[in-house]
């Protein structure tokens, strides 16, 4: 409504009269009374008086008749009439002097028309359901008004004229601009941060009335436990009111309009146009998304076939352009200078600007910039406070999606106070500095002296180096190294004894001319002057608590005066973050560039994370594919130090989703190290230890991208941190069998060198036997893998194994190793060998030749296999153990005498069943010396056919280390079932002639080993 009423006020009204937007003289909306209809003439009067129903409306033609209804209390109604309705054209009267002349429907204005009042103020344009509702003119006694309406507001782009030629122009909401077509200097603008600008992945919603004619049936009786049918009747139009309703009520205000109903309306509005709801030409494009703005821009939508919208170059409002337009009005000016009015922080000024109502508290200029906005971030919270107590929208953004708290976290967090994090692969890679330049780099440091064009007086330190930016919005509040220059000489953090002072200022005598001359600045030196930066910090800590003119300059200020004003805004802007989250700011609706908790995360403020959390910040964001779909619990299980560990904690406490995946699935876990050469190791399709010897389920876990827990295991920052932070994860049921690039938690832990985290994890019932993907077999063959050595010690490495075997790791476990097309199942121990093989200059050439570096890696490497091996030979005699010695006795003889192996190289050559069934009992083939059982030749011992071993010097060692001992004892078990051998073999002479050789050949091998 024009004169001042609100829409809850029009409302209550319900069929009063209305008030004019100018002259104050009442609009009176129908009384729905018995009509006063003429007598037809005679032939009308056979057709049927009964009511006809609702669907008649559109299946049946309607018959107008002319006619006049009269009430008592003065009101007169002459035009058409049809189903006992007004309809069709006609004019209405109020004993107030006001009248209506136009299109009635359903006994409402609806339809094109003009409404006038007695004091000569009249509106011609659309109406909907009795409202002006659409594009129209309201002429008044001062302005003139061309624009969008709805409800009887103005709602959308529109132009008010002066009598000078002056125009109001934006988007209107009631009274008042709510939107400007002009752009304030100082606004906020997410293009002046380039370091977001991967983050702006977010594509503009198409507006689409469609959708709001359909209805989805999205109710399904497997998924709802109260499913009836009578549910369905809610899609039912027919049953939504009572039947005939329109008959006895036409109360649309305070009764559902179904949908049917509203494109029958619809249908009256847009008779000669195109539909609306038809997506014809260009698509429109949500162009701020703030709740009442996006209705604005739907309705306008809505009316973009009609005439005016063309005529009236409203085109152009909604784009921001005001070219086309006269110079600015009284209001719009107003609406300006408001805005720059709330940025100086003029409280009485704005506060009389409000208290009389001649602008919107919510007013923005084009692009969206509101003047909550300009006090939010200027930090003045009184200004805030009265905003919002006028009722501003504290979560309006701006066409670029940025809300007032948005803003304030974007100066609040620059991107230069983010740490660094492996989560988003930020932390910089390693390098090599002489020692002198690392002495350097330990003490943090900036020169200062005094400039010669300074007074002598002047007792502000400044740095010899170019002054800093006087913006410091970008400069980190949290590292105050950021705001301060670096020079070539340095402020020691241990300070400087005086007598270096003194010494160094006698160094510096300023001159040896004899004149002394006072007027000028001959003898003016520059002394360089060293202080500690505890010492600066601590004084501007000081200074930013004095009660300073807030808009003192300071690029010609010291160093110690930048620093406490950047502490002073720093702690300006948290008191008004806080004030805007106290007063409804929503943090979910700040998107952009980046939900705001994600700001609070990165730069490891654990009491920015609390408070955000404690306003309902939600903790299931994540970032955009393009940047690896991380959540905040990914950057916070990577911070560096103990912040990290207490915004985890923070955020599992907020029912986090503690396996939530990355978008990283895939990539791979890669070292700072050149890419290796393919082993030199041969795969001859070896099938691996038989099932028997290992119990391990190699079925093969989920993969995907890193959970929050593969982020912790990677670090390598802080050993002790990224422990607590597993521990943190654990304990809230993290999944520790998930896999990315093939690693688990565990395997990730043990390449990154954390070896805490290894015992935290094994602790927690990690799987240590978990098969991995990508060829990195296992736990155990990556704690052997030549890629990851540099991280520990060889002693540590040995602890490693030894850790792993304690609590279940399977040396037998078969592990499948790739290259090219050859495949071959193997153990750990053959994928370290495999490993070893891809260093070819430290693997093959003579050891003599080798660099003292390289002597000691081979050496290393060596010792760590030899240890594999004799854990995989303690294993598998552990595991026989437990067999029947005379089966297992008997199988190897049979498998390993050079007859048997002469028929597995001719199948042809005719074989004993008894021999057979033997060479089914599971026996594993490997060097009881090196471990290996791929890309070797294994033969027997000549003697007692108990062991393999792979060449010459295996054997040898093998004989020294512990075959020479067991050698006898395996002959004398072979002795022992020698006889039941011969009684096995003699039932099958006869048939098979070749097995009194074998017979012959083993008793001839015991005989002599007896006879030694």
């Amino acid at each position: 409504m024009e004169g001042g009423y609100s829409s809850d006020q029009l409302e209550r009204r319900g069929s009063e009269p209305t008030l004019n937007e100018d002259s104050g003289t009442l609009e009176s909306s129908i009384l729905f009374t018995k009509r006063n209809i003429p007598e037809a003439p005679e032939e009308e009067e056979e057709e049927p008086q009964a009511p006809l129903r609702e669907q008649d409306l559109k299946e049946t033609y309607i018959q107008l008749v002319q006619g006049v209804q009269e009430w008592q209390d003065g009101c007169v109604y002459r035009g058409h009439f049809g189903l006992d309705m007004k309809l069709g054209y006609g004019e209405f009267s109020w004993p107030t002097g006001e009248s209506y002349h136009g299109q009635f429907y359903r006994d409402h204005r609806h339809g094109f028309g003009t409404y006038m009042w007695p004091d000569g103020s009249s509106f011609t344009g659309m109406f909907y359901l009795s409202f002006r509702e659409g594009y129209g003119t309201m002429y008044m006694k001062t302005r003139l008004f061309q624009g969008l309406y709805k409800a009887d507001e103005r709602f959308g782009p529109g132009i008010e004229t002066y009598p000078d030629g002056s125009q109001e122009v934006g988007l209107w909401f009631r009274e008042h601009l709510i939107k400007l077509c002009t752009e304030i200097p100082c606004s906020v603008s997410i293009s002046s941060y380039p370091e977001f600008e991967g983050f702006l992945t977010h594509s503009p919603a198409r507006i689409s009335l469609s959708e709001e004619e359909t209805m989805h049936w999205d109710l399904q009786e497997e998924r709802d436990p109260f499913f009836y049918d009578y549910k369905q009747f809610l899609l039912n139009d027919d049953l939504t009111l009572p039947p005939d309703v329109y008959l006895y009520s036409t109360d649309n205000t305070h009764m559902p309009i179904t949908r049917s109903f509203r494109r029958d309306l619809d249908s009256r509005i847009f008779l000669h146009d195109i539909p609306p709801f038809v997506e014809d030409g260009e698509p429109w494009f949500i162009k701020n998304e703030t709740p009442l703005m996006v209705k604005i821009q739907k309705h306008a939508y809505k009316f973009r076939n009609k005439k005016e919208h063309s005529s009236w170059n409203m085109g152009a409002i909604l784009e921001g352009d005001r070219s086309g337009f006269a110079c600015r009005g009284p209001k719009e000016r107003l609406a300006k200078e408001m805005i720059l009015k709330a940025e100086e922080g003029n409280y009485d000024w704005i506060y009389g600007i409000l208290r009389d109502n001649l602008a919107s508290p919510d007013v923005a200029d084009a692009r969206g910039y509101t003047v909550l906005a300009a006090a939010a971030i200027h930090c003045h919270i009184n200004i805030i406070n009265l905003l919002l107590d006028n009722g501003a929208d504290v979560n309006k953004c701006t066409d670029e999606g940025l809300t007032p708290l948005n803003m304030c976290f974007l100066l609040y967090y620059p991107a230069t106070s983010f740490r660094p994090n492996i989560a988003e692969r930020t932390v910089p890679e390693p390098q090599c500095f002489p020692k002198e330049t690392q002495k350097l780099s330990v003490s943090h440091y900036s020169s200062f002296t005094f400039r010669d064009s300074d007074s002598i007086y002047n007792d502000d330190l400044v740095p010899i180096s170019e002054s800093p930016k006087s913006s410091i919005w970008r400069d980190s509040p949290q590292k105050w190294e950021s705001t301060l220059p670096r020079g070539s000489v340095g402020i020691s953090d241990q300070g400087q004894e005086l007598e270096d002072v003194l010494e160094s200022l006698d160094r510096c005598t300023p001159c040896s001319s004899t004149e002394t001359n006072f007027e000028s600045n001959h003898c003016v030196q520059n002394y360089s002057i060293r202080l500690s930066w505890n010492m600066l910090e601590k004084s501007a800590r000081a200074y930013s608590m004095l009660k300073v003119p807030s808009t003192e300059a300071i690029s010609d200020k010291g160093t110690m005066r930048q620093m406490a004003w950047t502490m002073t805004k720093h702690r300006n802007m948290w008191l008004t973050i806080n004030c805007l989250l106290h007063r409804g700011a929503d943090p979910n609706l700040c998107r952009v560039p980046m939900h705001v908790l994600f700001f609070a995360v990165k730069a490891g403020d654990v009491d920015g994370v609390k408070l955000l959390l404690e306003s309902g910040a939600r903790t299931d964001i994540q970032f955009p594919p393009e940047l690896g779909a991380l959540t905040p619990l990914h950057i916070a299980a990577a911070l560096p130090g103990e912040e990290g560990v207490k915004i985890t904690e923070l955020l599992l406490h907020a029912i986090t989703d503690v396996d939530a995946r990355a978008a990283d699935q895939d990539d791979v876990y890669k070292l700072n190290k050149p890419e290796v050469l393919p082993s030199s190791m041969k795969l001859n399709n070896e099938v691996g230890p038989p099932r028997i010897y290992s119990s391990v389920n190699m079925s093969v876990p989920e993969e995907g991208g890193r959970t929050p827990l593969h982020v912790a295991c990677e670090r390598e920052d802080n050993y002790r941190y990224a422990r607590d932070v597993v521990h943190l994860l654990l304990s809230n049921r993290a999944n520790s069998s998930l896999l990315w690039g093939g690693h688990s938690p565990l395997s990730l832990s043990i390449a990154s060198g954390n070896d805490l985290i290894v015992k935290e994890l094994l602790t927690n019932g990690a799987d240590p036997n978990l098969p991995l993907t990508k060829g990195l077999g296992s736990a155990l063959c990556v704690a052997c893998d030549i890629a990851y050595e540099h991280r520990r010690s060889v002693n540590s490495r040995l602890g490693l194994i030894d850790l792993l075997i304690n609590y279940g790791a399977d040396i037998l476990a078969p592990v499948t190793l790739m290259q090219g097309d050859k495949v071959a199942v193997g153990t750990a121990v053959d994928y370290g060998y495999f490993k070893f093989f891809q260093d070819r200059k430290i693997a093959h050439c003579p050891f003599h030749t080798l660099m003292p570096a390289e002597r000691e890696t081979f050496v290393a490497r060596k010792r760590l296999l030899e240890y594999m091996g004799f854990q995989l030979r303690s294993a598998i005699m552990a595991k026989e153990s437990q067999w029947d010695p005379k089966v297992l006795c008997l199988s190897k003889k049979a498998q390993m005498i050079p007859c048997h192996r002469l028929k597995q190289r001719d199948p042809s050559m005719p074989k004993d069943p008894q021999l057979e069934e033997l060479e089914q009992t599971p026996f594993f083939k490997f060097c009881y010396q090196c471990g290996r059982s791929i890309g070797v030749r294994l033969l027997p011992c000549s003697r007692c056919y108990g062991i393999l071993t792979c060449s010459k010097s295996c054997k040898t060692k093998a004989w020294a280390d512990f075959h020479g001992r067991d050698c006898g004892t395996l002959a004398a078990i072979g002795r022992k079932y020698l006889s039941e051998i011969r009684k096995k073999f003699k039932k099958s002479m006869n048939k098979y002639p070749e097995t009194l050789g074998l017979l012959l050949q083993l008793n001839k091998v015991y005989t002599s080993y007896s006879h030694e």
